[in-house]
C-alpha cells in the first residue's frame, strides 16, 4: 500500500474532546447533556456515603469533620468515575457516528485534490483520517495493475534466542588494559563465552490486521522478542530449531528482500536535531512513495499531502516549521519528538511493525490515541501491530487482539486479550478493584504485587518456569498449537502468498531498482533525496561550516604574517619549506572533524536502513556532494590569502597546481578520515588510529 500509518486521527479528537464538553450535538442531531448525569451521581453518592454512615454510626460514633471529609472524598472519587464512563462512552457513540457518517460521495473523492474544510482536507479542523484512508484505499483500488495491498500476520513456534556474555567485566584503567587485550583475544578464537538464554520456547500466532500486546517487567525480553519479529537479529542469535512464518515468508527473505515491510521502532527517538519537523517527514514520504503516484499529482506533492496527512492524524501539524530538536538543540517538546517518531515510522508504510513503548513520553490521551490509529490501520489496510506497552491504560489494552506475557524470557500466556484475566484467575490468582487487565497480568511477573486467592494458597506456580509449565498444560495452548499448525499449513513457504508479496512490492518499485532490493527508490533517487536534505541540514545549521571557513581565512592570514613576502633568494629555502609543511598539514586535517559528524548522524542512517529508505552508501555520497562546495570554497580562500601573502611564485602554472595538490590532499585525507569512522564502531576506536596516523603523516613530512 502507498501509506498504511493512517489511523483515527484528528475526527476522533475532535470527536472526543466534543463529548467532553458541557453540552455537545452529535451528527443525527441529538445533544448530550453532563449537569444532569453528574447531579444524580452526586445524589446518589450523598444517599449511599450517608447511609453507610449511619449503619456506622450505630456500631461507633464518627466525628463530623472525619465524617465530612470522607464524604468529600467519597463523592470526588465517584464524579471521577461516573465522568471517565460517561466519556468513553461517548466518544465511542461519536467514533461510531463519524466512521458511518462518511458518504459515498465522500469516498469517491480523489483524497489528493480535497476540498477546502472538507473531512479530506489534512488542514481543516474537520479532518477525519479515516474517511481519508477510505478514499485513498477506493482510489488504489480502481487501478488493480499498479496497487495491490500487501499483508503481513507472522506465526512463530519454539522460539528461543540466546546471547553471549562474559561471566566477569571490570571497570577499564591504564593498570589492566594488558588484561582487556588478553579478554579481546580470548572472544575472537570464541573461549570465555557464557550463553545467556533470553527467550526460552516461544509459540503464537498472529493473523494480518491484528494487534499484539506483549506484557513483561523490564528484562523480561519484550524488546528481544520485537526485534526477532522485525529481523533485527545484531547482537543475539535465534535457535536453528526455531520457526517464524511470515505468511509464507521465511525469514531470511524478510530480511533481505523484504526489509522495510516488517520495522522494529525503538523507543528513543534519533533525528537531525536542526531539520524541522516538516522536512524530516516529508523526506520519510518520499522515500518510501511508490513508482505510480496515484490521485494524478507529482512526487512532491503526494509526499508532502502525506505529511500533512500524518501530522494532523498525531496533532502536530502546528509544529511544521520547528526545528526536531534533541537535548542540546531548542526544539519540539520531548512528546510531540515523540510523536514524530511514530509519524515517521508510519510513513513508512510497512504491514508489519513492531513498536518497543512508543508511548513513552507521551500522557494517556495521546498514548490511546496512538493505539487507536494502529487500530485503524489493521482495519483498512490489514496492518499487522505487536506493541510492546508498560501500564497500558484499560482502554488502550481493550483494543488490542491478543496479548504475550513474558515473565523473565518465559511465556506464561498467548491469546485474545479479553481471556487472559479469566486464565490466571483460574490459575489462583485475584484481581483487586480499580486495577487494569495489563497491570493485573504484568503483576503475575512480581511475587510482591500478585495477589493469590485464599483457597489456591500453595497450588498456584510462582516461579517462571512453572508458570511456563502451567500454560503448557492448559487448553488454551493447545487451541494455540492448533492455529499455528493450521497458519502454517495455509502459508507454506515459496507459495502463492510469497508471490502476491513480491508482486505487490514490485509494483511500488523503482523501474531501475532490482526486483530483490529491499528499497523502493533507485540508487540514483536515494543520491538526490539524501542530497536535498544534506543542504536543508547546512542551511538549517551552518554554524559549524561557517566557524571552519573563517577559522582557516584566520590560520592563513596568521602563516602568511609570519612568512611575509618571502624574498627570492636561497636563504628563504627553509623558510619556504616550513611554509609549505603548514600549508599541507592545514589542508590535510581541516576534514579531521568529519569522524565527529558521522558518528552524530550514524544512529539516524542505521534507523532509516532499517525502514530501507535508502542505502547508507548514497547517504555517505550525498554527504561527500554536500560537503564539496565547503572544500572548494575553503581551498580557494585559503589557498590565494597564504599563496599571494607569502610571495611563492606569482605566476598562473605554479599557482594552480599548488591549489590542485593541496585540494587532492583534502579529498584524500577526507575520504581517509570517512573511512576510519566507517569501520569502527565506537567513537572511541575511531578517534585512536585518527590520532596516531595524523603523528605518523607529521613526522613523515617532517623527514622528507
Amino acid at each position: 500500500m502507498a501509506f498504511q500509518g493512517i489511523g483515527t486521527g484528528l475526527g476522533v479528537v475532535n470527536n472526543y474532546d466534543a463529548a467532553t464538553n458541557t453540552m455537545g450535538t452529535g451528527h443525527n442531531g441529538m445533544a448530550y447533556g453532563h449537569h444532569s448525569t453528574d447531579q444524580d451521581a452526586t445524589d446518589r453518592m450523598k444517599s449511599s456515603t450517608e447511609t453507610s454512615y449511619q449503619e456506622k454510626e450505630e456500631v461507633e460514633p464518627i466525628e463530623p469533620e472525619v465524617l465530612r471529609n470522607h464524604q468529600i472524598t467519597q463523592l470526588a472519587r465517584q464524579y471521577t468515575r461516573e465522568r471517565e464512563k460517561e466519556s468513553m462512552h461517548l466518544s465511542r457513540t461519536r467514533s461510531r457516528q463519524s466512521r458511518h457518517s462518511i458518504s459515498a460521495s465522500t469516498l469517491e473523492q480523489n483524497p489528493f485534490a480535497p476540498e477546502k474544510d472538507s473531512i479530506l482536507d489534512p488542514q481543516s479542523a474537520n479532518f477525519n483520517s479515516r474517511a481519508f484512508s477510505r478514499a485513498l484505499l477506493n482510489l488504489e483500488s480502481r487501478d488493480p495493475a499498479n496497487y495491490k495491498m500487501r499483508t503481513a500476520g507472522f506465526s512463530f513456534r519454539n522460539l528461543n534466542v540466546h546471547g553471549f556474555g562474559s561471566a566477569t567485566d571490570y571497570q577499564k584503567t591504564v593498570g589492566n588494559k594488558i588484561l582487556s587485550l588478553f579478554g579481546a583475544i580470548s572472544s575472537l578464537v570464541g573461549a570465555g563465552k557464557r550463553k545467556i538464554d533470553i527467550l526460552q520456547g516461544l509459540d503464537g500466532v498472529v493473523y494480518k490486521g491484528e494487534m499484539l500486546v506483549v506484557l513483561g517487567p523490564p528484562g523480561s525480553g519484550c524488546t528481544t522478542f520485537l526485534k526477532t519479529i522485525s529481523g533485527e537479529t545484531h547482537g543475539f542469535v535465534v535457535d536453528g530449531e526455531s520457526t517464524i512464518n511470515y505468511q509464507g515468508i521465511s525469514p531470511k527473505q524478510m530480511r533481505n528482500d523484504f526489509r522495510g515491510e516488517a520495522i522494529y521502532t525503538a523507543e528513543v527517538d534519533v533525528h537531525f536535531p536542526s531539520m524541522t519537523v516538516g522536512d524530516t517527514l516529508s523526506f520519510a514520504a518520499q522515500a518510501r512513495s511508490p513508482r505510480e503516484i496515484p490521485g494524478g499529482v507529482t512526487r512532491r506533492q503526494y509526499s508532502e499531502l502525506m505529511r500533512n496527512v500524518t501530522m494532523a492524524m498525531f496533532g502536530i501539524l502546528h509544529t511544521m516549521n520547528t526545528k526536531v530538536g534533541n537535548d542540546f538543540v531548542r526544539g519540539v517538546s520531548g512528546g510531540e519528538r515523540k510523536r514524530v517518531t511514530i509519524a515517521e515510522a508510519s510513513l513508512a508504510g510497512a504491514p508489519l511493525q513492531c513498536w518497543d513503548n512508543s508511548t513513552r513520553g507521551l500522557d494517556s490521551a495521546n498514548a490511546l490515541e496512538f493505539v487507536r490509529t494502529l487500530r485503524m490501520s489493521g482495519d483498512v489496510f490489514g496492518t499487522t501491530a505487536a506493541v510492546a506497552i508498560y501500564q497500558a491504560p484499560q482502554s488502550a489494552y481493550d483494543i488490542f487482539d491478543k496479548v504475550l506475557v513474558l515473565y523473565e524470557g518465559r511465556q506464561i500466556y498467548f491469546g485474545p486479550a479479553g481471556a487472559a484475566r479469566g486464565y490466571f484467575e483460574r490459575l489462583g490468582y485475584h484481581c483487586p478493584d480499580r486495577q487494569t487487565t495489563a497491570d493485573f497480568l504484568t503483576s503475575m511477573t512480581s511475587p510482591a504485587e500478585r495477589v493469590l486467592r485464599k483457597d489456591f494458597e500453595g497450588h498456584v506456580p510462582r516461579t517462571p518456569d512453572e508458570y511456563a509449565k502451567a500454560w503448557r498444560s492448559s487448553p488454551d495452548y493447545e487451541k494455540l498449537m492448533s492455529d499455528v499448525q493450521e497458519y502454517e499449513q495455509q502459508h507454506p513457504y515459496d507459495g502463492q502468498a510469497l508471490q502476491d508479496f513480491r508482486e505487490s512490492r514490485r509494483m511500488q518499485q523503482s523501474k531501475y531498482q532490482r526486483h530483490t532490493s529491499p528499497y523502493t527508490l533507485s540508487y540514483v533517487g536515494q543520491v538526490k533525496l539524501c542530497l536535498l536534505r544534506g543542504f536543508q541540514r547546512l542551511k538549517a545549521d551552518p554554524s559549524l561550516t561557517l566557524t571552519q571557513l573563517f577559522g582557516n581565512i584566520i590560520m592563513a592570514l596568521i602563516i602568511g604574517s609570519v612568512f611575509y613576502n618571502l624574498q627570492m633568494v636561497t636563504s628563504s629555502f627553509y623558510s619556504r619549506s616550513a611554509l609549505l609543511f603548514f600549508a599541507i598539514l592545514i589542508n590535510a586535517f581541516a576534514s579531521a572533524l568529519e569522524i565527529l559528524t558521522l558518528y552524530a548522524q550514524r544512529p539516524i542512517v542505521e534507523k532509516h536502513s532499517r525502514y530501507a529508505f535508502y542505502h547508507p552508501s548514497a547517504e555517505a555520497l550525498a554527504s561527500i556532494l554536500t560537503d564539496m562546495p565547503y572544500k572548494i570554497v575553503n581551498s580557494i580562500l585559503f589557498n590565494i590569502v597564504l599563496y599571494f601573502l607569502t610571495n611563492l611564485r606569482r605566476a598562473p602554472g605554479p599557482f594552480f597546481f599548488f591549489c590542485l595538490i593541496s585540494f587532492a590532499l583534502t579529498l584524500a585525507m577526507s575520504m581517509l578520515f570517512r573511512t576510519i569512522g566507517s569501520v569502527t564502531r565506537t567513537l572511541a576506536q575511531a578517534l585512536a588510529p585518527t590520532a596516531v596516523l595524523i603523528l605518523a603523516i607529521v613526522i613523515y613530512t617532517v623527514s622528507t
